[in-house]
């Protein structure tokens, strides 16, 4: 009786600790498998919503191994071959150069604090000070993205952009990533990079 008195708490201890562990992990893991799944899609195809408080835009996203052409449903096209950001709007195209390495959704993989309820979950940055004060992640049964929304820290309100009926290909033709302008077009180089 007396040893089952001593050994209770610890027991207490041991089983609560173990109780709350898991949910934290839980979490993280199921981020880090969302991030993993999304990186091992070398070539699909999604349509893409993007909605903010300045409005909405659809189109389609073709993403073939860091390459992308987004197609927007009014006219506009983003495309980058892995070395350049070409966007094209009504008769002006901007190239920008790129910066090697980054993109993806790895950096959501540290400084956040994560909860997850369900198949979605909630950011809060760790360092106030943060780019980005809440972000959420919501997926579906095969851990794809579904939803992505950030919220700046001077925004109110959130940008959503959200993946529906991806569809794994083979093969692009590598011309849809080196976007070329029609003809009459005016071309700006690095705007980006330019001071007003």
């Amino acid at each position: 009786m007396r040893f089952t008195k001593k050994l209770l708490p610890v027991l207490i201890l041991i089983i609560l600790q173990f109780a709350s562990s898991p949910a934290r992990s839980e979490g993280e893991d199921a981020v880090r498998t969302v991030v993993s799944r999304m990186q091992s899609l070398n070539s699909f195809r999604a349509t893409l919503t993007i909605s903010s408080p300045q409005g909405n835009l659809r189109g389609v996203l073709s993403f073939q191994n860091g390459k992308l052409n987004l197609q927007l449903g009014d006219g506009r096209v983003i495309a980058s071959n892995g070395r350049q950001l070409f966007v094209f709007s009504g008769t002006v195209l901007g190239r920008q150069d790129m910066v090697p390495g980054g993109g993806g959704l790895g950096w959501i993989l540290s400084g956040f604090k994560i909860r997850v309820t369900g198949r979605t979950a909630y950011l809060t940055p760790e360092n106030p000070a943060s780019r980005f004060h809440d972000v959420r992640l919501t997926w579906d049964e095969n851990f794809y993205l579904k939803q992505l929304s950030i919220r700046r820290g001077e925004e109110t309100e959130p940008m959503t952009i959200a993946l529906a009926d991806i569809r794994k290909v083979e093969n692009f033709p590598a011309s849809l990533f080196s976007y070329k302008s029609p003809p009459g077009s005016r071309t700006v180089e690095n705007p980006l990079n330019q001071s007003n």
